[in-house]
């Protein structure tokens, strides 16, 4: 498996930097930003330059009152559906205020409205950082704007993008149409950037289905000649990869060393695009070839292929076995559909073989399942099946699952003895499960109560001004999962906890049951679902974070609820969108640091270090601990936190040297910035690096 170079130290993590919307898009103080919410602060000011922030004020803050001008000032209302099919009534924009068209272009216009462009709302990660160059990519509705950082200190841009990316919707989606936005489908639901072989690409995820890439050199390219020549880009970048999956697209996937796309869709299938290795960087010529250029191959849950997903008729083993020959020597390029007789599918992560070839696909569906599907092989390779651990609540109350990654062996980080290096609490404060399948956990809710600087009350909560929330009491999120009848640990037989810093092993020593409900008893005695290289799988809930299993004798998960949790009343949302947007659906994964960014929606950040104890030092063999919880309690406390929903966070290596010219610039890097962009347009920014002298993540 991979070994990346890493620091082994303490974490640094920066004071945060704001930099708000008003003086990004050079927009007059008297103009609301839709979203955007005013504080008055003693001893701060906010003007044209980035707030003066007086950390030593002791004073309370004046909340705003409330009024409907926190809302978006939008008109016209209209019900815009979750991904998991909740809907809720917000405010809609007229496409006459703003400054982005079809085109995504900005109209020149300093001081006014038309200088702010509108976002896709409800979506999931709209931002990223290219991981070779120096340029900051972010999806307002159905345009990309990409632009470079001008401060390696503030991650300061200018007014308007050098780039914006415009790809037009592909003849499938017309079809399709639209989920969350039925009027104009054609909207970025999801942004990532990957490696695809030798090459980092921007890989999109449509309302419409569309599936497109670009290969980020392209977009350096073009950037350095407008930067150099002081002109806006006249031909610009074109994707070279341009898909439909049938259906709104979510979850997006790229694997590097087995040239792989992979992207989830609202038909609870995953559509993994496989291209021929003919040496050659793929390029797409619509005019030489069919629009169908994959040969498509579907399989269904029990991992059977058949011709079409409604046909009942499967190949002959003989068959098969000759088609999985034919497949494997990628001589043609092949889409394989992954069905699953699950719910929508937000998020996915590939897993390897022992060679570090892609093996399977992991995906998680909204109602909190796992499903662990075999790639390359066409018959009895059924679908494994990992039930959500809250499985006792009703389907209403049942926290949803919005995130998942398969983290290998190296990217966590050797610990001490310490069971608090480790998973973040002292052992007495540790709770011991085992569900009544045999599923084993150690349960760290109580880790958050350590983390420093942590906010643990809502900012409008801790200054009496529970006024500014609406109350909505057809909401599922916040409010409704907390009585402690609804823990996720129920179910669980608790052990008594050791008194000592040595868990002992024979606390969770029983074997497990299997692991997932088949669907078919013909295949229930299948092994154990083990991920052949060893990696472990994390699940991220609306606010839990999961280690699972990794399915061998004596092992354990870990499950910390309530990470990004913040007391408030119940039933209680923001007037700007009316329903809950808890969801840690944003996850970030930063091998050299060891770290997962997990972000919700709701504007809270995660950093999350991987842990990985001392062989036999604990029941667990890897665990996780949150070091810290973005915006922090001081932040909050000068208003540095925007009280409107996250937009996207976007993580990547500090630029070492010229910030324009910097395909080397990243190269040994041991430092990353990380940039929180809400709805509002504010963006946050923090510098993240590891100490090589000790084990914690710590902020500059």
């Amino acid at each position: 498996m991979a070994e990346y170079p890493r620091s082994s130290g303490k974490l640094h993590v920066s004071k945060g930097h704001l930099e708000c919307g008003h003086k990004r898009h050079h927009v007059s103080c008297t103009i609301r930003i839709p979203f955007e919410a005013h504080y008055s602060i003693p001893g701060s000011y906010v003007g044209d330059d980035s707030p003066v922030i007086n950390t030593n004020s002791h004073e309370s803050i004046a909340w705003p009152a409330s009024d409907a001008d926190d809302m978006d000032p939008d008109p016209v209302e209209g019900s815009i559906p979750d991904v998991d099919g909740a809907t809720w009534t917000e405010t809609a924009g007229d496409d006459d205020d703003t400054s982005q068209g079809t085109t995504g272009e900005f109209v020149s216009n300093p001081g006014g409205a038309r200088n702010i462009p509108r976002i896709a709302k409800w979506r999931l990660n709209l931002t990223a950082l290219s991981q070779v160059h120096n340029i900051y990519m972010v999806a307002y509705r159905n345009s990309i704007m990409v632009s470079r950082p001008s401060s390696c200190v503030t991650s300061a841009f200018a007014v308007f993008p050098t780039l914006v990316l415009d790809p037009p919707a592909s003849e499938a989606s017309q079809e399709v149409g639209g989920y969350m936005d039925t009027e104009f489908p054609h909207q970025v639901n999801r942004l990532i950037v990957g490696d695809l072989g030798h090459e980092e690409i921007l890989l999109l995820a449509y309302d419409d289905g569309d599936i497109i890439a670009y290969y980020t050199r392209h977009i350096e390219s073009e950037m350095q000649r407008c930067e150099e020549g002081g002109r806006r880009a006249k031909i610009l970048p074109q994707p070279f990869f341009h898909e439909n999956v049938g259906m709104t697209a979510w979850g997006l996937a790229v694997h590097k060393e087995s040239r792989l796309i992979a992207a989830s869709c609202n038909l609870s299938n995953v559509s993994v695009f496989a291209f021929a290795l003919a040496g050659e960087s793929y390029e797409h010529d619509k005019e030489t070839y069919p629009a169908k250029f994959f040969t498509t191959i579907w399989k269904d849950a029990y991992g059977d292929m058949t011709a079409e997903p409604a046909d009942c008729e499967f190949l002959s083993e003989s068959k098969a076995s000759s088609l999985e020959s034919i497949v494997h020597r990628r001589d043609i390029n092949w889409r394989i559909v992954l069905q699953t007789s699950g719910d929508n599918i937000p998020n996915i992560s590939f897993s390897d073989d022992e060679d570090g070839k892609a093996d399977k696909i992991v995906a998680v569906d909204i109602m909190g399942d796992l499903w662990i599907m075999d790639i390359w092989h066409l018959v009895r390779h059924p679908h494994v099946k990992l039930e959500k651990i809250h499985w006792r609540f009703d389907h209403w109350h049942s926290p949803r699952g919005w995130g998942v990654l398969v983290l290998p062996e190296s990217s966590f980080l050797p610990t001490d003895e310490s069971f608090m290096d480790s998973v973040g609490l002292p052992p007495q404060e540790a709770i011991y499960i085992t569900d009544n399948t045999g599923r084993q956990w150690i349960d760290t809710s109580d880790s958050i109560l350590h983390v420093q600087d942590n906010s643990i009350e809502h900012p409008w909560v801790r200054h009496d001004r529970e006024d500014l929330f609406e109350i909505n009491p057809h909401d599922a999120g916040n409010g409704s999962r907390h009585l402690p009848e609804l823990s996720w640990r129920d179910f669980a037989a608790v052990a008594e906890v050791p008194a000592c810093n040595m868990v002992d092993k024979s606390l969770l020593s029983q074997p497990k049951a299997a692991v997932g409900r088949i669907q078919s008893d013909a295949i229930a005695s299948q092994p154990k679902p083990v991920l052949k290289d060893g990696s472990s799988i994390l699940r991220t809930y609306e606010l839990d974070i999961e280690l699972c299993h990794r399915f061998q004798e004596g092992g354990s998960g870990v499950m910390c609820e309530g990470a990004i949790d913040q007391d408030r009343p119940s039933h209680s949302v923001l007037r700007s969108v009316m329903a809950s947007c808890e969801r840690l659906a944003n996850l970030a994964h930063v091998p050299e640091l060891s770290l997962v960014v997990a972000g919700s929606m709701c504007g809270r950040v995660a950093l999350v270090t991987l842990t990985r104890p001392a062989e036999g030092a604990y029941s667990f063999d890897r665990g996780f601990k949150i070091e810290a919880i973005l915006p922090r309690k001081s932040e909050e406390e000068v208003c540095m936190r925007p009280m409107c929903p996250l937009l996207g966070l976007a993580v990547g290596p500090m630029p070492r040297s010229d910030v324009r010219r910097s395909s080397n610039a990243h190269h040994g890097s041991k430092r990353y910035r990380l940039m929180l962009h809400y709805y509002d347009l504010t963006i946050l920014s923090y510098e993240l690096s590891r100490d090589p002298v000790d084990n914690h993540l710590s902020f500059f």
